[in-house]
């Protein structure tokens, strides 16, 4: 007999179940049939809160599955361990709530260590991303994110994952570990200096962490992992914590009070990482995903660290000779003459302008090789979604770049930044095929300091 309980995601019920995503589409379901959608919301809504959504009618729905061979289970023979998850997501969730309303911390915290011993780095996220969907603004949510994790202070935190990866000299989780033990010290030098502008411009290394999260974790955790929290909440608040100290910088002034506030987000980011992004990248992560890591881990800069050690387990992918001998063979013939491959690698190499293009799918599919990059690009970025390396609030203005260069509006977007005391002109440019079809956008970025 197939039990199919109602109040169950939509998503784990078609993994039981394959043929359940046909009848389930037949009766109204029609975003079934999309993978991302399966994958994202199909994991949260239920056939009963889908039913409410599409307006399907819920005793048509239960008809045809008793049809089918489906045996309704009542929604009050829920498995406990299930109950008692979802009973802490709701208290969880209320007291994130109680606080977003503005109740004070402390009367918060005392009720929380009432009812919480302990409590996993994947209920808390959990608890935020359920926030984020039930309508809570992300802005708002970023807002409370200091906040968040200062409620948890005082509980254990429990990590699941049963390994000890930073521990191992060398592992990405060994040096990001590392790399928080500087952050603070450094943090800790601002607060206790008389001469803390100079102090900040040593902390100001911090970007090469967060660069290392914002390039390296919080996307790969979204796209195949479906933990949307720690990308939509985490990056942002990294990026707020970066432009507070580089504003100090630019504007050579500070005061205190802001100041401050600035240093305890940086503790509190480091608690959180520790705490909560550590604990779910270890449970998650394989160790061919960690190999990835490590092998562009140098893009974003190791000067955090005076002695970086060699993580002896790692195992870079190996390019086999016939490999090898097939990319660096071949030529290209264009209308205006030809190149062999080798010869058009290493112009795209000479080039002073960095390349990246993505396909009319918004996937990455190539960024050229080079030394001392503006923009850090990881291999592991290749064949991903563009909105995907990119933090939560620049996302729809990328989307709607995209838009522009496929319905035509406009083919080409040029501005020019200050970055790390450097000119850089970055263009977007829409490539169209000869017949004017839209076959992908081309960002080149170039130092034009020295012009």
């Amino acid at each position: 007999m197939k039990n199919i309980n109602l109040d169950e995601p939509v998503a784990s019920l078609i993994e039981k179940f394959p043929n359940l995503k046909n009848i389930l589409k037949d009766l109204g379901f029609t975003e079934i049939t999309n993978p991302l959608a399966l994958s994202t919301v199909g994991k949260i809504v239920s056939i009963k809160k889908g039913a409410k959504i599409k307006n399907i009618d819920l005793d048509l729905i239960k008809e045809k599955l008793k049809e089918e061979g489906f045996n309704l289970v009542d929604e009050e023979i829920i498995n406990d361990d299930v109950r008692e998850d979802n009973d802490r997501l709701s208290l969880l969730k209320s007291y994130i709530e109680r606080l977003s309303k503005g109740e004070d911390l402390e009367a918060v915290r005392s009720d929380f260590v009432k009812n919480f011993k302990d409590v996993s780095s994947k209920e808390i996220v959990d608890a935020e991303q359920e926030l984020i969907m039930s309508g809570l603004p992300l802005e708002k949510v970023q807002k409370l994110c200091d906040i968040h994790s200062a409620l948890f202070h005082e509980s254990n935190i429990v990590d699941e994952s049963q390994k000890d990866l930073e521990n191992i000299p060398g592992h990405p989780l060994n040096i990001l570990s590392a790399e928080n033990k500087k952050i603070k010290f450094l943090a800790d030098e601002v607060k206790n200096s008389k001469d803390k502008l100079a102090k900040i411009r040593e902390l100001l290394k911090i970007n090469s962490h967060y660069g290392k999260k914002a390039g390296l974790i919080y996307p790969l955790l979204k796209t195949k992992y479906n933990i949307s929290g720690p990308s939509d909440v985490m990056w942002a608040v990294d990026d707020e914590i970066r432009s507070d100290l580089s504003n100090i910088i630019k504007t050579n002034s500070y005061d205190e009070e802001s100041l401050n506030k600035i240093l305890d987000r940086v503790y509190e980011m480091i608690y959180k990482e520790e705490n909560i992004l550590f604990p779910l990248l270890k449970e998650n992560f394989t160790e061919e995903e960690w190999n990835k890591i490590y092998g562009d881990l140098e893009e974003y800069g190791l000067d955090l660290l005076d002695d970086v050690p060699l993580w002896k387990d790692y195992r870079p992918k190996e390019i086999l000779p016939e490999e090898e001998g097939e990319v660096s063979c071949g030529s290209l013939e264009f209308e205006t003459g030809s190149l062999k491959i080798k010869e058009a690698l290493q112009i795209f190499r000479t080039l002073d302008a960095e390349l990246t293009f993505i396909d009319k799918d918004d996937f990455v599919r190539y960024y050229s090789e080079g030394k001392d990059k503006i923009f850090p690009r990881p291999k592991s970025c290749l064949n991903r979604d563009v909105a995907s390396c990119h933090p939560p609030k620049v996302v729809p203005m990328v989307k709607s770049l995209l838009d522009d260069f496929k319905n035509k509006k406009r083919d080409r977007l040029v501005v020019c930044r200050d970055i790390k005391g450097k000119k850089i002109l970055v263009k977007y440019l829409a490539v169209y095929d000869e017949a004017g079809a839209y076959m992908g956008t081309l960002e080149t970025v170039e130092d034009i300091s020295k012009y």
